[in-house]
């Protein structure tokens, strides 16, 4: 895929999986939502799980958003993360509106507003791609 096949497939309503390296170096994968900006790809999550643990002490990451229910399709991110705890709600927000109804937004972010959430946001070193 070129760039702009990218862009067009991670627009798409997809799971995102996340892996990141436990204390032993062992992997630890989940699934999120997530919002691609075209440059870098950002999910939510909270200070109470383990891959913002992960993150905190290893910042490398690796993430493989597919095209279900074969998943022949798919765009693999590695690279770097940083975690964001400040404002985050512009970016949160858009994230939130990818997968719920255009209603329940608000009601998501102010649930969410009252959680210790944390931006994730993964700057590519590398991308690759099946199609």
């Amino acid at each position: 895929m070129d760039k702009q096949e990218i862009d067009q497939f991670l627009a798409g309503i997809k799971m995102a999986v996340m892996a990141t390296i436990n204390n032993d170096g062992s992997p630890h994968l989940s699934p999120n939502w997530y919002y691609y900006d075209g440059d870098k790809l950002m999910f939510v999550t909270t200070k109470e799980r383990l891959k913002f643990f992960n993150l905190r002490r290893d910042d490398r990451i690796s993430v493989c958003v597919y095209e279900p229910p074969l998943a022949s399709d798919y765009v693999v991110f590695q690279g770097r993360a940083t975690v964001d705890d400040g404002d985050i709600w512009d970016d949160a927000r858009k994230v939130i509106q990818r997968y719920v109804k255009a209603d329940q937004v608000d009601g998501y972010v102010e649930r969410w507003k009252t959680q210790p959430r944390i931006l994730v946001k993964i700057t590519p070193d590398k991308i690759y791609t099946r199609s």
